[in-house]
């Protein structure tokens, strides 16, 4: 038995399923393939899969990182890469399989970008939003593992932030982070970026580009 990651895109239509839909979603992609996928063992025996992060929804995701088992060491990862591409449904692609690097636990922080087209006045709401994000307080709601609510400051932990303008489309980049024992959710962090520019929220794209470390190098 050995372990593979696989990476893949979440884009499009199919940044609107859920976490547990997606995972309902490849487990039945993988049931129409040949993959000798690993279950774990005991009463309820289930597939082994275990996401590096996953995405809030209605985020697109560029670079996804899925982990499973194979119980035949000869099954190569290319076939693994063939295969699901060959089952897979639209906004889901397969875009790499190898072995694994690191932890899932080295994932501490992520790329995002975000689109903003067609406002009514972009020129001033451009400008709004970098003196908003330079004043250096954003907060937001964010539940503890106690299920209590505690307010954060999102510019405490917003690092490598741009903003530009161009044709009437606003672009923000940025990094967040994005672990097991910290998350700040971009959708949470537009959603109040928005609000204070005294606009309401407006047709945007979030894209999440990349996991990274906490040496901001690429998880792998």
């Amino acid at each position: 038995m050995r372990s593979i990651r696989i990476w893949f895109t979440k884009k499009d239509a199919s940044k609107y399923i859920s976490h547990l839909d997606l995972t309902r979603c490849l487990i039945r992609a993988f049931r129409r393939t040949d993959i000798p996928l690993w279950y774990t063992e005991g009463f309820n025996p289930h597939p082994y899969l275990v996401f590096g992060l996953p995405l809030p929804l209605g985020v697109e995701g560029l670079r996804e990182v899925l982990d499973i088992r194979l119980t035949d060491d000869s099954y190569t990862n290319e076939r693994v890469l063939s295969e699901l591409n060959r089952v897979t449904v639209p906004g889901i692609e397969f875009l790499e399989v190898a072995e694994p690097i690191e932890k899932n636990l080295a994932i501490n922080k992520a790329k995002y970008t975000v689109s903003v087209p067609d406002v009514a006045d972009s020129k001033l709401f451009y400008s709004k939003i970098k003196e908003t994000v330079e004043k250096g307080e954003i907060i937001i709601e964010k539940k503890t593992k106690k299920g209590g609510i505690k307010e954060i400051n999102v510019c405490e932990h917003l690092t490598d932030f741009n903003c530009s303008f161009d044709n009437n489309i606003i672009n923000m980049s940025f990094i967040l982070p994005a672990g097991n024992d910290f998350t700040v959710n971009p959708v949470s962090f537009c959603n109040a970026l928005f609000s204070m520019v005294g606009e309401e929220t407006p047709l945007h794209r979030i894209v999440r580009h990349k996991l990274l470390t906490k040496n901001l190098l690429e998880f792998k």
